[in-house]
């Protein structure tokens, strides 16, 4: 019996000697053995392990995931190792979670097939993480209104002289008019002289986007599936806080084609104005819902983020892409502006659907790479 090979003297002294905490567990999900380690660590004894389904080391929230997790490893064991770690949520027996390292091996033995998992606690890595984020994002904040500071001043030293000019042909025209026999050649000139000024304004304004803009943005072909993947992998790093998200991917999305690093910043965008929302909703644990389908006639792959937040009021909508538009206490409102602008740069669209009550719901295009 499998029982009598996994309880001889030289398979329990090598599974008992190790410092991680390990389970062996069979294709049913079932702990079969557990190492001192695995008791430390959940709090159980291995009287109240052995024999129990492993989700009960599971928050609920994550089971379906662990679950989804379980039948790719036992349908593909080939593809995860015992070098490679997976990140997940464990439950102790006090109900406190914590963060840890999975690494999952294979095992057969006599025509049945188990799984061996090391697991590693990292709260202690995990804070240091967030710590290094933390002032990561303190020091990008800074260097943000430091540049925008910078443009802003750029802009008003470009348009202050033509602004000025106008005002003072506007002026002196408006006093023609005051006249009982007006000078009309003297009231073109001042026409033409504010035409001129509010073409020298536009202008500056183009080289100023023109500047801002010089630097290249080369397209490639990826998988925007794995983007949104790792994009979320990021945003639950960077937010201390329980965060629900459902993924609804269809399978076999063709590539896209654009600039990885720019869809990047306009997804992690998203996705932190949606949980930034949620956090402003007293006692609400932030929930996003994140699709992504094919529109194969118009060569389009469509993103839908939606959040379960306070919602956003039709007139916010209707400026919310406005540059310096902004409802948030903190910030400069150029996110969506930005984030707007990069899309549409690689022939995409963004915008927000009108919906009412609670919840945002943003939209999101990009082409096929073919």
């Amino acid at each position: 019996m499998d029982e009598i090979l996994f309880e001889s003297k030289g398979f329990r002294w090598l599974f008992d000697a190790i410092v991680d905490a390990l389970l062996l567990v069979d294709d049913e999900g079932c702990i079969l053995l557990s190492n001192p380690g695995a008791q430390r660590l959940f709090g159980y004894s291995e009287a109240a392990l052995n024999g129990q389904p492993v989700e009960m080391l599971v928050p609920l929230r994550s089971r379906d995931r662990h679950r989804e997790l379980h039948r790719g490893f036992a349908l593909q064991p080939h593809r995860r190792t015992a070098g490679e770690g997976l990140e997940l949520t464990a439950l102790t027996r006090d109900g406190d979670e914590l963060p840890v390292e999975i690494s999952l091996s294979p095992l057969e033995m006599q025509g049945r097939s188990y799984t061996l998992a090391a697991i590693h606690d990292i709260t202690v890595r995990k804070g240091l993480e967030r710590d290094i984020l933390g002032r990561r994002k303190e020091m990008e904040a800074l260097h943000k209104h430091h540049i925008a500071a910078q443009t802003v001043a750029a802009i008003a030293h470009e348009l202050n002289q033509p602004l000025l000019a106008i005002a003072s042909y506007s002026k002196s025209a408006l006093l023609m008019l005051e006249k009982d026999n007006p000078d009309l050649d003297r009231m073109r000139q001042a026409m033409e002289g504010s035409e001129r000024q509010a073409q020298r304004a536009g202008q500056s304004i183009r080289e100023m986007l023109d500047f801002l803009n010089m630097n290249d943005s080369p397209s490639e072909a990826f998988d925007l599936d794995q983007e949104i993947r790792d994009v979320l992998n990021v945003v639950r790093m960077e937010h201390d806080t329980p965060l629900e998200v459902a993924l609804h991917l269809e399978a076999g999305l063709p590539k896209v084609k654009a600039n990885r690093m720019h869809v990047h910043k306009v997804l992690l965008n998203l996705l932190h104005n949606g949980i930034e929302a949620v956090l402003e909703t007293p006692h609400a644990r932030p929930a996003l819902t994140v699709t992504a389908h094919a529109l194969k006639k118009k060569g389009m792959v469509e993103v839908t983020i939606e959040d379960n937040g306070p919602g956003i009021g039709v007139e916010t909508q209707k400026r919310l892409f406005d540059p310096f538009f902004t409802t948030k206490t903190s910030g400069i409102g150029m996110g969506l502006a930005v984030s707007r602008s990069l899309t549409e740069a690689h022939g995409g669209q963004l915008w927000v659907a009108p919906r009412e009550g609670p919840g945002a719901l943003f939209h999101l295009t990009l082409p096929f790479a073919s």
